[in-house]
């Protein structure tokens, strides 16, 4: 291979390596304290992407739960449940909020009781297979938002 081609080679890499690029920010995040004989709670936050690719969450980890599953909030009939989503994504340059009543992340058989004022860490999982770890404060059942 000639040394130009090894520049086009190297430049196209670059091309389409460099401009796919997302990034996500987490803000205002925190899981809800257990109520006492609950195994279950939920976490809320903001997730921001600010790169220039979609990111898709497939997956959510912590040594707190032994599952942690995304849920979104429906009315039918007016009544309200809650439904398992597979997966959550966050398009480019823009942002998801995950609130109460609304989508969330919830906590399943947790590992005992989790205490206002502790912390919690989640792995988030992506479809491309990176992994991304969260560390949020655990907030008493009244708190509303951080």
């Amino acid at each position: 291979m000639s040394y130009f081609n090894k520049q086009i080679a190297v430049f196209i890499l670059a091309i389409s390596t460099g401009c796919v690029k997302a990034e996500l920010v987490v803000e205002s995040g925190f899981v809800r304290a257990s109520l006492p004989g609950m195994a279950s709670t939920a976490a809320y936050m903001t997730l921001k992407n600010t790169g220039d690719a979609d990111l898709a969450i497939t997956g959510i980890t912590t040594s707190v739960a032994a599952k942690v599953s995304i849920h979104s909030t429906m009315n039918h009939d007016g009544m309200m449940h809650m439904m398992d989503m597979n997966s959550l994504t966050v398009a480019a340059h823009k942002t998801v909020v995950l609130e109460s009543g609304g989508m969330h992340l919830m906590l399943e058989n947790t590992a005992g009781m989790l205490a206002a004022d502790s912390k919690v860490e989640l792995v988030l999982q992506f479809a491309n297979g990176g992994k991304q770890a969260v560390r949020l404060p655990v907030l008493g059942v009244l708190a509303d938002k951080r």
